[in-house]
């Protein structure tokens, strides 16, 4: 008896869960009906879509044009206004019946064009009568202003190691990752579209027929005036075209820089005027000039691509030849670094430590800067502070040179062969005006054509010194003004000699 009640338990117990089980199969059968009661209309409107869409494929190039024609029809038996809503800027419908016919000339279509076609709403958005059953082609132009940067890394810049290049490739001829996806739907009244149209646009490589780097001081604008080439001599560019010179026009792929050109009238040269705003050091803005020679921006005859540096401007007023120091304060980042200093012109330009050194993290290191001009005049020295072990660019500097002529205490003139030979020896004497002994140490703005037996010498007080001058030979006659600076052990000027060399 006690084990009959035991099973009668067990079993008592086993019902409360199998209840609970189709309970909750129930439950989950309710879940999966009201689900696909939910996505029903819009499994249905997919398929439907399915059904009316059309997909294109364009492999755009910066700044060209493509172009294409779309058949719509109206599939019902009465007529409908038909509204054009594209999702992206780049694509457009074109309304101008003169540059619809460019276009289909320049792709020798035999499509006819329809004057007066489409019609714009209040919000641009273009409208097409159709009557019944009737079937007329969109012109459509695809045309983009700005760099991909993929295509951009696909194209490479110099230095790329063959990994790199191997990787770039790759990505140029799958296209993955970078192709745009742009819908066009054509709708009549209440929204409900009667064709659909998908564009798959993969960016191409473009060529750059010329390259431009500006250095500018950073937070400030760059104005540029640069002269476009007679159109003539540009490739593609029409023979015996009528009507004389044709106009020439310019678009960027940056729309926050000021670029035009204006038509100066018959036979005068054409400009291009540049205004970009710099940024912080050391940002470097690259964008792209477009030239065209028609109205409607078919296709450029060449293609620009302009380097802007924003540098740390440092005013430097100096004389030729003499040693003027100054120091830049560097700051450290979240973490030590290891850099080193380049100069543009390290033979005027010397900087200690001129090796690589370590820069501590969230400190100040000081950078000291000797600066010997050859030449006087206003002139430029970049300065780049570089992360060698992940070659970055830290900081830049643009050092604007103020330099003065040395006064000028004695002159001289030699003569010389030209048309090669051995060179020449020639000496002249320097006498010390203090009454102890001094040491000077000789330079010269020319050193590609003198020499120094030595570079520094140590004379008593009010003795004279014989210097030793080597002067290179010179291919061709003509007169050449050498400067002999002798300065003192602090490297400040004493005098300057100046040496007018005749070569005949």
């Amino acid at each position: 008896m006690a084990l009959v009640r035991q099973q009668e338990d067990a079993g008592g117990g086993r019902t409360p869960q199998l209840l609970g089980w189709q309970e909750q199969r129930a439950r989950d059968l309710q879940l999966v009906a009201a689900y696909r009661e939910h996505t029903k209309g819009e499994s249905i409107s997919r398929v439907l879509s399915q059904a009316i869409a059309t997909t294109r494929t364009v492999r755009a190039v910066l700044g060209t044009a493509e172009f294409f024609e779309f058949a719509l029809k109206n599939p019902y038996s009465v007529q409908h206004t038909v509204t054009i809503e594209i999702d992206h800027p780049e694509l457009s419908v074109i309304l101008d019946p003169r540059e619809w016919r460019h276009f289909k000339e320049l792709t020798q279509s035999v499509t006819p064009v329809e004057e007066e076609m489409f019609h714009l709403r209040d919000d641009l958005r273009p409208q097409v009568y159709l009557r019944p059953n009737e079937t007329v082609r969109i012109p459509f132009k695809y045309q983009t202003f700005s760099a991909d940067p993929a295509v951009i890394a696909v194209q490479g810049p110099a230095g790329l190691d063959a990994g790199a290049n191997v990787a770039a490739c790759s990505l140029g001829k799958s296209g993955a990752g970078r192709t745009k996806h742009i819908q066009v739907s054509f709708q009549v009244s209440g929204g409900k579209p009667i064709a659909l149209l998908h564009v798959n646009v993969e960016p191409q490589p473009h060529v750059v027929d010329q390259t431009f780097r500006f250095y500018h001081p950073e937070l400030t604008f760059l104005k540029k005036t640069i002269r476009l080439p007679p159109w003539h001599t540009l490739p593609g560019a029409p023979v015996g075209m009528p009507g004389g010179e044709p106009e020439m026009f310019v678009r960027c792929s940056d729309p926050d820089i000021i670029c035009e050109t204006k038509n100066m009238g018959p036979g005068e040269p054409q400009d291009v005027f540049l205004k970009v705003a710099g940024g912080p050091s050391p940002q470097i803005k690259k964008f792209f000039v477009a030239i065209y020679m028609d109205a409607w921006l078919a296709a450029p005859v060449q293609i620009w691509q302009f380097s802007v540096h924003s540098l740390q401007r440092l005013d430097v007023g100096c004389t030729a030849g003499q040693l003027s120091r100054l120091s830049l304060l560097l700051r450290g980042t979240a973490a030590p670094r290891r850099v080193r200093a380049f100069a543009s012109h390290p033979q005027e330009l010397q900087v200690d430590p001129d090796g690589a050194f370590v820069l501590p993290a969230s400190g100040a290191q000081e950078l000291r800067i000797g600066v010997r001009p050859r030449r006087a005049g206003s002139r430029f020295i970049y300065l780049n502070l570089v992360d060698v072990e992940s070659h970055q660019l830290l900081s830049s500097w643009l050092l604007c040179l103020a330099c003065r002529q040395p006064l000028i205490s004695k002159a001289f003139e030699i003569s010389l062969p030209a048309g090669g030979g051995r060179g020449c020896n020639k000496r002249i004497t320097y006498t010390n005006p203090y009454p102890s002994p001094r040491l000077y140490f000789l330079a010269t703005n020319r050193p590609d054509l003198l020499q120094f037996k030595e570079d520094s010498f140590q004379v008593a007080g009010g003795e004279a010194y014989t210097i030793g001058l080597r002067f290179a030979p010179s291919r061709a006659a003509g007169e050449e003004e050498i400067l002999i600076h002798i300065n003192d052990h602090e490297d400040k000027n004493e005098e300057t000699f100046c040496v007018k060399v005749l070569y005949q």
